[in-house]
């Protein structure tokens, strides 16, 4: 690649090299979109700057602060969003504490914490349910290549450019019979496997016979199961076209946008009862806060989990069964536990199923014989 003229932006080139050695190809190409625009910045505004030991906090970082928050998306006209300028910022910040060791480089603290906006508040946006079941009849009415991929989309909870690079031989037949798709490592390094209904297995299948009608022949033979002879924007361009469109038709107000298929499919899954550590693995999150933000808890979900609580206290836990003491019983410390085990768990549970949780003298009772289990556990233990 062609470096342009520049000490800086030599020595800028130079360590994002040497960061693509660790990081994805993508995280690569956007420290370069960094490096490009602050060289930009610099060379309208301080020609005369060739040096990183030449930067100052002011004028130059803050002027770049304030370049950052007018500029806007060539596409919509729009301001950068506060997450984008907030990783530019990032990335130069990163770029700077790798200079530190250079012959010429940079004065500490030219980009602060309090320099980077904070993070505006994502909602997350599922579509109601009778949306989401009349936008789904819509896309099988329709039938086609692109309405089947977002179809498949909203069944499988893929991310907008996963569905993107789906392969050709994404379905995997379990020997007990239950079919899985196979999503490809995009915004993540690893693949993942989603369990699929039958319906997605036969989506899947006529996207592959669709792909090969007459009228698709001009897209070309590729591993993909949307192909992409145009290129791959044009593909996600398609699918947002034909995503307004179904809304448009059935008379959804507003604008809709790939990701909230992915949003409702999280809503749903939660509200179905799946768990939060298998709908982050659904998803394909490293984090439970970043799940947090794809579900929404209406007053109606608040309401059903906690009659649920109030009619079935702790009702993943067994109710111990009731046992009574006989002079059979072996008189050892492994029954005097279990004994002990169990009346806490019955004076708990009648503590919860008698509307008594608040109860102090009930609560300090329970926490006496948990201490007393400890001590015994303790005590026997050390005269073995």
């Amino acid at each position: 690649m062609r470096v342009p003229g520049g000490p800086l932006e030599k020595a800028f080139r130079a360590r994002v090299d040497l960061l693509a050695t660790t990081l994805s190809p993508h995280t690569v190409r956007c420290y370069g979109h960094t490096v490009g625009l602050f060289m930009a910045y610099l060379r309208e505004h301080f020609p005369d700057i060739r040096l990183a030991s030449q930067l100052r906090r002011d004028p130059h970082i803050l002027g770049w602060l304030e370049h950052l928050w007018k500029q806007t998306v060539s596409s919509t006209g729009q301001p950068l969003h506060a997450h984008t300028r907030a990783a530019h910022l990032i990335r130069l910040r990163k770029l700077f504490d790798l200079l530190a060791d250079h012959r010429f480089g940079p004065r500490p603290n030219l980009l602060r914490s309090e320099d980077l906006p904070r993070p505006e508040q994502t909602l997350p946006r599922p579509l109601n349910a009778e949306d989401d079941f009349r936008l789904q009849e819509e896309l099988r009415r329709r039938n086609d290549l692109e309405a089947n991929a977002l179809l498949l989309t909203r069944l499988t909870g893929m991310r907008p450019g996963e569905m993107l690079d789906v392969a050709l031989d994404c379905l995997h037949h379990a020997p007990d019979g239950h079919w899985s798709l196979r999503v490809p490592a995009v915004k993540v390094r690893r693949e993942r496997w989603v369990p699929i209904e039958e319906e997605a297995q036969s989506i899947v299948v006529r996207m592959k016979y669709l792909r090969c009608l007459p009228a698709r022949e001009a897209d070309g033979p590729d591993l993909f199961l949307l192909p992409r002879a145009h290129g791959r924007e044009q593909v996600g361009v398609r699918l947002r076209e034909t995503l307004l469109e179904a809304a448009s038709h059935i008379g959804l107000s507003g604008a809709i946008v790939p990701y909230q298929l992915r949003h409702t499919f999280a809503t749903t899954m939660l509200r179905a009862g799946v768990s939060l550590p298998a709908l982050m693995k659904l998803l394909g999150h490293r984090t439970a806060n970043v799940t947090l933000r794809y579900v929404e808890i209406t007053q109606l979900d608040v309401r059903r989990e906690f009659d649920l609580a109030r009619l079935q206290p702790r009702h993943l836990i067994p109710i111990p069964r009731q046992s009574h003491w006989t002079d059979q019983d072996a008189a050892d410390a492994p029954a005097v536990l279990r004994h002990l085990s169990g009346a806490i768990r019955v004076l708990d549970l009648y503590r919860q199923q008698n509307g008594s949780a608040n109860n102090k003298p009930l609560q300090l009772l329970l926490r006496r014989m948990v201490r007393i289990r400890s001590r015994f556990e303790k005590t026997s233990s050390d005269e073995k």
